[in-house]
């Protein structure tokens, strides 16, 4: 069996796990991967043989604690790769995604953390979600996107903001803060970003925007 294709079906049943917040369905799976079925039907099989996911007929495929942990480690080398890309090399967020999926497969444990020390050890990925999460607590990953993403005129909700401290505090006392509404007012083609933001127009850039993640409203 390839490695590579073993990695993938883990990573996908670890996000429909955490998406469902219940089993992964064969037909999911199938969906999320551009498989057949009975391909499907093939590898979860191979996969419960080398103790990595248990199968319930009508109910769906739940990762082991043996197929918990790789495929965390999977995700969370998704994850660095694709901070790495975005942030290091100035890949946009989808051609980051997509090349991560290329080079998770091939780059070594030790070599990512050489990475996520050089990166200087980040808490979230540039899609705003935690790298190390705990493979016996999969939680819902938010539904938001990054501000400099939303379009003049919508609106949301402050979910997250993943800057450095002193950037963050600078932010709150012009109440940009998890929790508060936001409103896209203006996008300039130079990147910066136009918000009204508890009564009072606030110009950011792009850097800034990008690391500012919305709840859509």
């Amino acid at each position: 069996m390839h490695t590579d294709r073993l990695e993938e079906y883990l990573e996908t049943i670890l996000y429909l796990i955490t998406k469902n917040q219940s089993p992964a369905k064969t037909k999911q799976i199938a969906e999320e991967l551009n498989v057949s079925s009975p391909s499907v039907t093939e590898m979860i099989k191979k996969l419960h043989s080398m103790g990595f996911v248990e199968y319930k007929p009508y109910q769906g495929v739940e990762l082991t604690e043996k197929g918990a942990e790789e495929a965390v480690r999977i995700k969370r080398k998704h994850q660095v790769l694709e901070t790495f890309l975005a942030e290091v090399l100035d890949f946009d967020r989808r051609e980051a995604h997509k090349e991560a999926c290329e080079l998770e497969h091939a780059v070594s444990d030790s070599v990512l953390e050489r990475i996520y020390d050089f990166l200087g050890n980040p808490e979230y990925c540039p899609d705003g979600h935690p790298i190390n999460i705990d493979k016996n607590n999969l939680q819902r990953e938010e539904a938001f996107i990054p501000l400099d993403e939303m379009k003049e005129g919508s609106s949301g909700t402050v979910a997250r903001v993943t800057l450095p401290r002193e950037t963050k505090e600078r932010l709150t006392s012009l109440g940009i803060i998890a929790g508060e509404d936001i409103e896209v007012r203006r996008k300039q083609k130079q990147g910066c970003i136009s918000v009204m933001a508890v009564g009072s127009e606030i110009a950011l850039g792009r850097d800034i925007a990008k690391k500012i993640f919305i709840t859509p409203k």
